[in-house]
């Protein structure tokens, strides 16, 4: 046989081999293989601090992400209870990394602090005595942002860091706002960005039983690696389990801007299979293809997550109505009631937009309202209570109307920016308030109208009762005043009252009917008894005169 004949077979041949070879590899490594771009991330547990009391789990919590993430793919530059200069150190190593890169994405878990607008992640050698100290002993989270931001990418960051501020005394004397929690950050990026906290902005997260994860961090282990799924529903997933597990005392806030899907886990077609078939054309007709394992099929379990994934994507009534009616028991059926209940509740009156004139819904979704954005309105005591009003009629509950915004009015705010997909933070926008403005429109004025009628009813009650009083008090005085003048005119005596002018305001109409009757009466029966006795007086004597002769 002539060799040369063999050599185009057996080129083939070894091209399917390398393909399969490669194959192989990638499914005995699916962290590096399965995810075709590059992907980088950052993370830092800060645990040991000296100047403040340690933490107990944030170091066992970032390498427990941290490994996951190197199962996903990622490239992790990773450190723990690091200094000030090891931790701008390692985030100019991530920053060098990211350069190329498809994702990227920062964890931190430690201790974190806002003030004014902007958050910090704390060093263990942190001491902190003025708000100065912040920019030299602390890492401001924006410096972080600029270097993911520099490139078109997805960029993902997830802080564990809302527990309370153990630098608060040092701090709230000389600085310009110090507060519990982080503040909300703006998610402006061309490709989007997604941040993550373990709890909402100004609120503090629970650090979790010794030896353990947080609560945070421990449902995001259990969901972060769940294949085909986007980021967007991991967060919701990992919200869901922090609400039941802290017993509703924490929910973490999650913002985003990423256009479309951002897998953590996608379950691509591997580029290494896809060569070995591209090599099989050229393989000889002697040689079959391999038959190709069959799609396993679905259970119930993962339709029912598919389908629920589906309905979240639409957020709206129709879906997860759809939803519950395939699954009425199903992993997800809370939520879709508790949604669909939200939406019910926030649905704007007929003939009503749902956003004010000019605004879209998208961009309504991205307002995060802060303590800065509500202070600019310069909503005084009756705006407060209108939107408080506005609040109510909308289906939400905010409590005993205030001058003031409390912590009932706040859960208020935040259900009804639930309702509107807007970020959960309790603080109101202008774009907010004219939304739900146009949204209770029908309904407020309803209220208003109700209000101005049982006020005219109460106007209206008040002057009829004041004017039968000033009638009965006009007829007494003047009535008894004129009865007096006239009972001394005819006993021939000059009166002796306040005033002959009946007063400004009276007429003399007032001397008559009942006041003249009564008093007269008893008038009367005293001039009778005087008569009778000077007649009866007269008799007598003639009489008695009369039997002496």
């Amino acid at each position: 046989m002539n060799f040369a004949s063999l050599v185009p077979g057996f080129r083939a041949r070894m091209a399917v081999a390398f393909a399969l070879v490669l194959s192989a590899v990638a499914l005995a490594s699916p962290g590096s293989a399965a995810v075709p771009e590059r992907r980088v991330a950052l993370v830092i547990g800060n645990s040991a601090y000296t100047a403040v009391p340690p933490l107990a789990n944030p170091q066992r919590d970032a390498k427990g992400i941290s490994a996951a993430l190197k199962r996903l793919g990622f490239d992790v530059v990773e450190g723990y209870d690091l200094k000030m200069d090891e931790m701008t150190g390692i985030v100019r190593e991530f920053a060098q990394k990211l350069d190329g890169a498809k994702a990227g994405l920062v964890y931190y878990a430690g201790h974190g602090i806002a003030v004014g607008d902007e958050n910090y992640l704390i060093p263990v050698d942190a001491s902190l005595r003025s708000e100065a100290d912040l920019d030299f002993r602390a890492v401001n989270v924006q410096l972080v942002l600029r270097q993911m931001q520099r490139d078109e990418r997805v960029n993902i960051v997830i802080l564990d860091a809302c527990r309370d501020n153990p630098f608060a005394a040092q701090l709230a004397a000389k600085s310009r706002a110090v507060t519990r929690g982080l503040t909300a950050i703006e998610t402006q990026s061309a490709s989007g960005i997604l941040i993550a906290f373990a709890t909402d902005p100004r609120a503090t997260a629970l650090d979790g039983e010794r030896d353990g994860n947080s609560p945070f961090t421990s449902a995001l282990l259990k969901h972060i690696e769940t294949p085909e799924v986007s980021i967007t529903t991991v967060m919701d997933r990992v919200r869901a389990d922090v609400w039941e597990t802290t017993n509703k005392k924490q929910k973490p806030w999650t913002n985003s801007s990423i256009i479309g899907e951002f897998k953590m886990n996608p379950t691509l077609k591997l580029a290494a299979v896809d060569a070995g078939v591209a090599a099989t054309k050229t393989i000889d007709a002697a040689v079959p293809m391999p038959a190709m394992p069959a799609a396993p099929a679905l259970d119930r379990a993962q339709i029912d997550i598919k389908t629920w994934e589906v309905a979240e994507r639409g957020n709206s009534a129709a879906d997860y109505r759809a939803y519950l009616d395939a699954f009425p028991s199903g992993q997800f059926a809370t939520f879709a009631r508790n949604r669909l209940a939200s939406l019910e509740a926030s649905k704007p009156a007929s003939g009503f937009l749902a956003t004010p004139p000019g605004v879209t819904e998208e961009a309504l979704k991205k307002e995060i309202g802060t303590a800065q954005t509500e202070t600019a309105m310069k909503l005084d005591a009756k705006g407060r209570r209108e939107v408080q009003t506005r609040l109510r009629v909308s289906g939400f509950q905010p409590g005993k109307a205030a001058a003031a915004f409390g912590p009932s009015h706040r859960k208020a705010i935040q259900a009804w920016q639930k309702s509107r997909s807007i970020p959960e933070t309790g603080f109101l926008t202008a774009m907010q308030v004219s939304a739900l403005r146009v949204q209770s429109e029908t309904a407020y004025q309803a209220v208003l109208a109700e209000e101005k009628a049982a006020a005219e009813k109460k106007r209206s009650t008040k002057t009829a009762g004041e004017g039968k009083a000033a009638t009965r008090n006009v007829s007494s005085y003047d009535g008894d005043e004129m009865y007096q003048r006239d009972l001394a005119r005819e006993r021939g005596q000059a009166y002796q009252g306040t005033t002959t002018t009946p007063r400004r305001g009276t007429t003399s109409t007032g001397y008559q009917g009942r006041v003249r009757t009564r008093e007269g009466d008893a008038g009367d029966s005293a001039g009778a008894a005087i008569f009778g006795g000077i007649v009866g007086g007269v008799l007598g004597g003639a009489i008695g005169g009369g039997f002496r002769r």
